[in-house]
């Protein structure tokens, strides 16, 4: 078989061969004019997933030829393929720059192909920094110029596009459907195969989030057939890098590790950024687990590298530099439409004005009906008065929603840059973790042969050692914080299904060690349950729910034990109730603590409010478990409390 592979592989590569090397050929026999320059770029794409530093050196001397013949066309398309490239090498500003230059000469030249693409590269981009709302925009667009122009290879690829955001948001369905109808509409149409590797390897990623593993290895092995076929070496690391991934999360560590420096070796022979960041960060996990101290810190380096390459903040204001920017070119755009409108509507004005001046003229000929055409004059003005003042207030309301739709617009904005930036954070604190990690180990390590160090020394090392230890805590507690802002900022988009809300209440009352007791603590918190007989199944997202029913029962239990600690001798209980009330399913979860003053309860839902010492609580958990229950599930969620005696927790679900 592994002869056969490799002899596929010749002939593919040869394929390839001949192919460039009949358009060098074609290339040298075109006059330097407009027809030179698209044949510079058919060259140039033929190197692109190879060699993306001859594609890029073509792609500028087929610009600077178009710039000098005046092809706006070809200038607009050399512009678009340097961009895409810049995106595959990490370079994300400056591919944004240059697409944003490529898109308005598309559009001026109505080359709709090279717009098409040119959106879906900024897609790629937005995609890339987890914008997924924005990559779904642009991948859309492109979607329905490839469409207009029946280019289904390039329909297939916005499709597979689009399936790898929804599938990035956890809608997985929508997922599933689009990469679907990439495939069925590679298989009507096999050539050119510009987007079979890409949809296979995405759909792999949807089945592997649906937990069907074998059939996720399956797509990405052929996709790493199908990279072969025309020597695709980013989408071979790419999948590479997926297999190493599944790999690990089923615990193959050996499997895992092979693939990992093939998805390595291959992004970096066409320099692919985000891959290699990936393989690197894995890597750096699988010698963790193996203890091999110095490998895991050698590729944690490349992966700090890569990183500050791909995201260090230099590039990330100039990304933020160039989003505002475009933004407001947008909105002039828009305030240059509104002024157009206004022009319009004062010329409607003027022309009612005028008829209106023509008809009195008429009418005052005659003197018969002068009183009369006097009066349908006075008829007329207080009409127009009153369309007047109507069209007044229709404008200053048009106005003020506008400025409400570009406030909305600034505050979407900052939203999606912030979960960038809370995303961006977590790999330096991921980061500063592993280090703490890895200089404790490296402190542990004992020198063969080396002499019993003295007691100063010993001290010196216990204390770094404790310091240490103590920063890697505060990461740890620092990456929890950014997590629950993350959750609480979640969209909510997961499929929901029938549960045992029974069944759910007992798991998740598992978790919460409420059995436990502290020595010196008096006696055990008393759990009492009461859990409807018969309960019919109800429609949740049983992951959410649980972690909202998780806080709600580690806040009574905490409560419980606060009044056990100030009054010795008082016996800590706390009960959960489930029953069916008309269409909705209820849980009550009821405490003997010290209760809330009725200051605290008003405040008990919103965001990093918490009674609780500095160090010990976000002040996130009950937010998050109210937008759970109230956005998520369309439920209620309700305080009933008495200071000094109890606090009690409804929740309630439609069934």
């Amino acid at each position: 078989m592994l002869w056969l592979l490799l002899a596929g592989v010749g002939q593919a590569a040869r394929a390839q061969t001949a192919a460039t090397d009949s358009l060098r050929r074609e290339l040298a026999q075109t006059r330097p004019d407009s027809s030179r320059v698209l044949q510079l770029l058919k060259l140039a794409y033929s190197y692109r997933a190879s060699k993306p530093d001859s594609t890029t050196h073509l792609a500028r001397k087929a610009l600077q030829l178009a710039q000098r013949v005046g092809f706006g066309k070809g200038e607009g398309q050399a512009l678009g393929m340097i961009g895409g490239v810049q995106r595959e090498q990490g370079q994300l500003p400056e591919a944004f720059a240059t697409l944003l230059q490529s898109l308005p000469l598309n559009r001026q030249n109505r080359d709709f192909e090279g717009e098409a693409r040119s959106l879906n590269s900024l897609g790629n981009i937005s995609l890339d920094l987890r914008q997924y709302r924005q990559a779904l925009r642009y991948y859309e667009q492109s979607k329905t110029l490839f469409e207009r122009l029946q280019l289904q290879p390039w329909v297939a690829g916005a499709l597979t596009n689009l399936g790898s955001c929804y599938e990035k948001l956890g809608v997985l369905d929508s997922a599933l459907l689009f990469q679907q109808r990439a495939e069925q509409l590679i298989a009507q149409h096999p050539q050119p195969r510009l987007a079979a590797a890409l949809a296979l390897r995405n759909m792999g990623n949807v089945l592997a989030r649906l937990g069907r593993h074998p059939e996720a290895f399956a797509y990405y092995r052929r996709a790493i057939r199908e990279t072969y076929l025309n020597n695709d070496l980013r989408n071979r690391a790419m999948a590479a890098y997926l297999m190493a991934d599944l790999h690990h999360t089923l615990q193959q560590p050996d499997s895992a590790l092979r693939y990992a420096h093939e998805a390595l070796r291959t992004a970096q022979k066409v320099s692919y950024r985000v891959t290699m960041l990936e393989a690197s960060n894995l890597l750096t996990r699988l010698y963790q687990a193996r203890a091999n101290v110095d490998s895991a810190f050698r590729y944690q380096r490349l992966a700090m590298a890569t990183h500050d390459s791909l995201f260090g903040p230099e590039k990330f204001q100039q990304l933020q530099l160039l989003a505002f920017t475009e933004q407001q070119k947008q909105l002039r755009q828009e305030q240059a439409q509104e002024h157009q409108t206004v022009r319009y509507q004062r010329l409607g004005l003027l022309a009612i004005a005028c008829i209106i001046g023509a008809v009195a003229l008429l009418l005052g000929r005659s003197n018969r009906q002068q009183r009369r055409a006097n009066q349908l004059l006075n008829e007329r003005n207080v009409q127009i008065d009153a369309q007047r003042q109507e069209l007044a207030a229709t404008l200053a309301e048009l106005r003020s929603t506008q400025a409400q739709l570009v406030a909305a617009e600034k505050l979407a904005f900052i939203g999606e840059l912030s979960a960038g930036i809370a995303h961006e954070l977590r790999n330096p604190l991921a980061f500063m973790h592993n280090f703490a990690e890895v200089s404790v180990a490296l402190i542990d390590q004992e020198q063969p042969g080396a002499a019993q160090a003295p007691g100063l020394e010993q001290e010196i090392r216990a204390g770094l050692k404790q310091n240490l230890q103590q920063i890697s805590q505060h990461g740890q507690r620092a990456s929890s914080i950014i997590k629950n802002m993350l959750d609480h900022a979640r969209t909510g988009t997961s499929q929901r299904e029938p549960t045992d809300l029974n069944a759910l209440v007992a798991q998740t009352l598992l978790l919460t060690n409420h059995g436990s007791v502290a020595p010196g603590a008096g006696p055990a918190v008393e759990l009492h349950t009461h859990f409807a007989p018969q309960l019919q199944p109800v429609p949740t997202v049983p992951g959410e729910l649980g972690r909202a029913l998780l806080n709600l029962f580690t806040n009574a239990l905490q409560a419980a034990r606060l009044r056990q600690a100030a009054e010795p001798g008082h016996q800590p209980v706390v009960s959960v109730t489930t029953e069916r009330v008309g269409n909705a399913v209820e849980v009550r979860v009821r405490d003997n603590g010290p209760g809330m003053s009725d200051a605290v309860a008003a405040q008990a839902f919103k965001p990093f409010f918490t009674t609780k010492p500095v160090g010990e609580g976000t002040g996130l958990g009950l937010s998050l478990a109210h937008d759970i229950i109230t956005k998520g599930h369309h439920g209620s969620l309700t305080l009933k409390t008495q200071e000094g005696e109890f606090t009690e927790f409804t929740v309630q679900i439609p069934a």
